[in-house]
């Protein structure tokens, strides 16, 4: 009986982390080949969002949708700002990206978020080198990673929406 018992436990553990709250390994591989055709663009955004922390260094957190540019600056209210032609250019290149964010608490790293037509809600990470990501993703709760190049990785979902949302300062 307590074999049957744990073998069930272990099957249905199984099953959760592969099919529950929301990992789904297709949407690994649709971002995965959406990234290698768009590496140019994602690089070009990441040199941008970087040139934008460098010009506020005391922003908490930096926002770049495609109708907006907001900073956060430690002590003060958001100001946001219509990005340049240039920049709706370089954002235009990522297909699905929502929201690129940088916040200080994540120090050197860059996160394209991609909400798709439903949650969960994945991201590509730029980090930079030295970043245990397999870690940094336990600490945060995200269920998943997925390596694309050097530098790069795919998160998959934070579950739980109330730390998702505590993740990005929302």
């Amino acid at each position: 009986m307590a074999v049957l018992v744990a073998w069930r436990v272990l099957v249905f553990g199984m099953l959760e982390l592969h099919f529950g709250a929301g990992f789904d390994a297709r949407r690994f591989d649709t971002l995965e080949s959406q990234f290698d055709h768009r590496r140019t663009a994602f690089a070009r955004a990441d040199a941008r969002m970087r040139q934008l922390a460098a010009a506020h260094p005391r922003a908490e957190r930096i926002a770049w949708t495609m109708a907006m540019i907001c900073v956060r600056d430690a002590g003060r209210a958001e100001t946001c700002a219509s990005p340049s032609p240039r920049d709706r250019a370089t954002y235009d290149g990522l297909w699905g990206v929502d929201v690129i964010v940088r916040q200080s608490h994540d120090r050197g790293r860059t996160f394209f978020k991609l909400y798709g037509e439903d949650p969960p809600r994945y991201t590509i990470m730029r980090a930079p080198d030295g970043t245990d990501v397999d870690e940094y993703a336990d600490d945060r709760g995200f269920r998943s990673t997925r390596d694309l190049t050097p530098g790069w990785t795919i998160l998959g979902p934070i579950p739980d929406l109330d730390r998702e949302n505590a993740q990005w300062q929302e």
